[in-house]
Order: C-alpha cells, then sequence, then structure tokens
C-alpha cells in the first residue's frame, strides 16, 4: 500500500437558541448530541436514509471555531475549508493556482490588481464581488479581534475596487509574493458576517463553497450538505460529517466497523492490523507542519532558567530525538535541525542542529549554574498530533538523565489553544509547551510574526535580538537582500534557540475503500474532492 473551543461554551449552549440561519448559511445546530438528522445510525456511511452519498470523517477534537479568519488550526479548518473558499490556492505540484480569483497582475511596486470570476454568489443569495473581497481583506488584517498570522497583513494598507469584478490591493510596501500571502483567506458572505457580529462568526458562516453548514453539535459532530448550485459544479458527495472522536483506538474501530470513512493520525502501531483488511487502506502524507517544545522566556514565565541560552542549547543536546521518531513516532516522521524547512528561502543545510549529547547538556548546565538541574512543566495536548503526550513524556525521561525534571502537564485541545493563542497576557503558559507550525511552500513570514516576534500569535519569545533580526528581514524587500539575514536567522536559531526542536510530522490516515480520495500536502480535507463507489 501507498504511505502517503476566548472559550466557546456559553456559544455552544447558546447555539440551541441561536442558530435559527439565514436560508443557506445554516441549518438547525444545537448541542444536544441528537444526531438522528444525519441519516448515519448504522454501520454504513455509505448512504443516508434518502440514499443520498454520505462520508464521515473522525477527528480527536472539536474546533473552538469556524470563523476563517480566527486561528483554529487544521481541526477547524477542515471544516471551514468546504464552505469558504480563497482567491488563491495551490495545486498539489506546490504551483499557485486561481481559484476565485481568475487572475492577478502587479501593476506597481505597492499595487496589484485581482480579477475575480464573475456570477458567483454566496450561499445565501449575496453577490461574490469585490466588494467582498475588500470586507474580507479588511477583517482578516483587523488587530480589533484575535486574527490568524496571515503573511499579508504586515505589507497590506487598503483595497479599492476598480470595478464589480476587479479589486486594487494597496500595500504599505512591496510584496512580491502577495498571491501566495492570499492564499488562505476564506471569504465570508459580507452582509451575513457583519449582521451576526464578530462572536457569532465562530458557529454561524456562510460562503461560495461547496458545502453549507447544516449543524453543528458541540464536541460531537458537525454536518456539512452540498451546495447543488456550486459554480464549479455539484459535489459528488452530498452530506459530509465531521465526527469528533478523541480516542484513537474508537477511531480506529469506528472506520473498521464502516461508521467512519477517513480518520487521520492512525498510530503507527495500528498500521499493519489496518493493511490486513479488505475494506480499508493506508495511507501516508509528509506534512508541512514542524513539532517542537517552545521555551517561555517572557519576563513573567514561571521558568527563568530559560533566560540562559546555555540552558536552552543544553536542553536540545539532552534529548534524542531520532530515537523518539524511531520508538513513539514508528518512522513517520522526519528530525529537524530547527524548524527552518528546506523549502524555505535560503536554506542553509550545513546548519546541522543538535546532536544527543548529554554529557554536553549536563556541561553547559553547570557552565548556567544549574549542576542539579532544576524544575519545570511542560503543557500539552493530546489532540496536537498523534503520540503528543507519548512524545512529550519521552523527551522528559531525556531531560531527567541530566537532572532536569520536567512534568508533563496535558492539557484538552481547545482549553490549550485558549490558553496559548494570544494568551501572553493572562499568563496561563508553563515554562515550555508542546506545540506545532505549519505554512505553505516557500512562505517563512508566518513562522516569523506568528512563533518567533515577541508580537506573535503564539510567541513567548523574548530572546534578545530576535524581533530586531525579524523587523529586517520583513522590512528587506529585495530578496538579494534578504539572503543574509535568513542565514543569519537560521544560525540564531541553533545558537540561541527559542525551542527544542523535534521533527516534521507525517500524518496516517486509515481510508474506507469505498472512498475515492487521497491526502494531500497540505492537510486539506475537502469533500468536494471525493466520491464514493
Amino acid at each position: 500500500m501507498k504511505f502517503r473551543k476566548k472559550s466557546l461554551l456559553a456559544l455552544a449552549l447558546a447555539c440551541v437558541m441561536a442558530f435559527s440561519l439565514l436560508a443557506g448559511c445554516g441549518g438547525n445546530n444545537s448541542n444536544t448530541g441528537n444526531n438522528a438528522s444525519t441519516g448515519n445510525q448504522g454501520g454504513d456511511a455509505d448512504t443516508g436514509d434518502s440514499g443520498e452519498k454520505v462520508v464521515v470523517m473522525a477527528q480527536s477534537a472539536d474546533t473552538n471555531t469556524m470563523d476563517p479568519h480566527r486561528a483554529s488550526g487544521d481541526i477547524g479548518a477542515n471544516i471551514y475549508r468546504n464552505i469558504c473558499e480563497r482567491l488563491t490556492t495551490f495545486d498539489n505540484d506546490d504551483k499557485l493556482i486561481p481559484l476565485l480569483a481568475k487572475s492577478w497582475e502587479q501593476v506597481s511596486d505597492t499595487e496589484w490588481l485581482f480579477y475575480l470570476e464573475e456570477g458567483i454568489s454566496f450561499t445565501n443569495g449575496e453577490p461574490f464581488n469585490a466588494e467582498a473581497v475588500i470586507y474580507n481583506l479588511d477583517r482578516a488584517a483587523s488587530t480589533e479581534y484575535p486574527r490568524q498570522s496571515f503573511e499579508y497583513t504586515q505589507y497590506y494598507d487598503h483595497c479599492e475596487a476598480v470595478d464589480e469584478y476587479t479589486v486594487k490591493i494597496v500595500l504599505n510596501s512591496p510584496d512580491p509574493l502577495l498571491p501566495e500571502h492570499i492564499c488562505d483567506i476564506g471569504m465570508l458572505a459580507p452582509e451575513h458576517s457583519a449582521e451576526i457580529g464578530e462572536e457569532a462568526n465562530s458557529y454561524d458562516i456562510c460562503g461560495t463553497g461547496p458545502y453549507i453548514l447544516e449543524s453543528w453539535e458541540a464536541d460531537q459532530q458537525v454536518t456539512l450538505v452540498a451546495n447543488k448550485d456550486y459554480w464549479r459544479g455539484e459535489p459528488q458527495v452530498d452530506k459530509y460529517i465531521i465526527k469528533t472522536i478523541p480516542e484513537a483506538a474508537t477511531r480506529v474501530a469506528e472506520l473498521l466497523a464502516g461508521n467512519v470513512d477517513i480518520i487521520y493520525d492512525v498510530n503507527f502501531e495500528d498500521v499493519p492490523m489496518l493493511e490486513s483488511q479488505n475494506t480499508v487502506h493506508i495511507d501516508q502524507d509528509v506534512t508541512r507542519r514542524v513539532c517542537y517544545i517552545a521555551f517561555n522566556t517572557l519576563d513573567w514565565s514561571p521558568a527563568p532558567e530559560l533566560q540562559d541560552a546555555r540552558v536552552r542549547q543544553a536542553m536540545n543536546y539532552a534529548v534524542d530525538v531520532d530515537a523518539i521518531v524511531e520508538s513513539i513516532m514508528g518512522g513517520f516522521a522526519t528530525p529537524t535541525a530547527t524548524w527552518y524547512r528546506s523549502d524555505f528561502p535560503n536554506y542553509d543545510p550545513s546548519i546541522e542542529g543538535f546532536e544527543y549529547n548529554p554529557e554536553k547538556a549536563k556541561e553547559l548546565l553547570a557552565e548556567a549554574g544549574y549542576p542539579d538541574g532544576f524544575s519545570i512543566k511542560c503543557q500539552v495536548s493530546d489532540g496536537l498530533m498523534a503520540k503528543s503526550l507519548e512524545v512529550a513524556q519521552a523527551v522528559a525521561s531525556y531531560l531527567e538523565e541530566v537532572g532536569i525534571h520536567m512534568e508533563v502537564v496535558p492539557v484538552e485541545y481547545s482549553a490549550i489553544r485558549n490558553i496559548l493563542i494570544n494568551g501572553q497576557d493572562s499568563q496561563k503558559a508553563e515554562g515550555t509547551f508542546l506545540w506545532s507550525w505549519a505554512s505553505k511552500p516557500s512562505l517563512v513570514e508566518s513562522w516569523l510574526t506568528g512563533i518567533v516576534h515577541s508580537t506573535g500569535m503564539t510567541s513567548y519569545n523574548a530572546i534578545p535580538g530576535y524581533d530586531e533580526l525579524v523587523d529586517e528581514i520583513l522590512a528587506t524587500t529585495d530578496l538579494e537582500e534578504k539572503a543574509p539575514l535568513y542565514e543569519e536567522f537560521q544560525r540564531k536559531l541553533v545558537e540561541d534557540p527559542p525551542y527544542l526542536y523535534l521533527f516534521r510530522q507525517h500524518s496516517i490516515y486509515g481510508i474506507s475503500n469505498r472512498l475515492n480520495w487521497s491526502p494531500n500536502d497540505y492537510q486539506y480535507m475537502l469533500a468536494y474532492e471525493m466520491s464514493v463507489n
């Protein structure tokens, strides 16, 4: 076989009353756990009671928002990408291609024209046009509310409508990669979005995409129904259900029982058993997501020891990442020198990072004044990836050998996101936390602005020099002038590490043989690309 939930508890409870939505934007959302409307009560995910084609995907946690402009990770993106489309996107060959924008051109150093597809409507009947693009780009770049770390926002000044289907994007400084930088901006129906308000956009979204939100039963399942008038053609799957099943073993059992068609982040130990079945198959994808343990070096950090670069270096030397990849991940991960991927600009393969050297770790700890080590805590969520807890525990075991006692603190997926994402002022982060980040090919800016710069949404990095270097990289528009800055940045990641580096994640999928679909490099779970036999 080829391998390839600010908390929304109150909102979820309010869903029973609040989900009388505009036609075409949502359905009978509830928090009752009653899934009678799904047409998927039995052991066959193929068809509902009316013979409709139904596909069921299971993931480990529920999203805390469906708003495409707020941070939700892959858990939320697996939902909203089916509802809200983007201007541009990437194909499987890493080529940028049109979607809602049929073409574009740069007309000056700081001006771009985007020519939009015509005759497209949002599923509530609102037209998709230049004004819709202006609303969404302005909203996604707003600093009034928490937003994802979109690359374009550092360059963005404003948008203008040239005509109904032409948008001029005006920048405050040149951005030669603007079409790539806006490829994750999902388009919301502007009138609907503005009318219901910021918080309601977390659970009531309306797009131009191939699917419409029918219901969201918190911590149970989300149900999407096909947009029969979709502009690229009617979807082959009538209903797409995303179930929340926290336990990995239960997800596997549901796949084998025929109640689920797709599971991902399969534990490698389950691969041989799944491969032996004649109703399912395994696929694997080397993702663009890199996992690491972040060091909290803010001035209020509960781990002041981390202010010393020698301590952070020692922690990297103390951990045998290769062994963790082999023994815990089963080889389904790729160790990394840092998080700086090989597809990023001016990648330097000569930077080898940290080899496993516990004696070197002890020497550095002694030099830093901690010959007997110290204690620290690490927050981790099992919903982050397969084997998250086991990986953190293994790291803790290695650190114990050099005198550092790391207590692993399990946190529920939505809770850890609420703690860490834009949570610096609440001061609930521990000294370390296991996290991951991803981006499209060659786009390193979201890493710089999201996890490195001290203002980043999940940055707890206050190590001197990083903000200045990142600011200089972002302010430099000439690619040749950027090159030495990128090289300096890569060296600094090793000399003064803000993270304990782990690996690039592989994702293992279990897929029903009745489903025609394969994963892509971007971990996009798009029902429009699926069909059933």
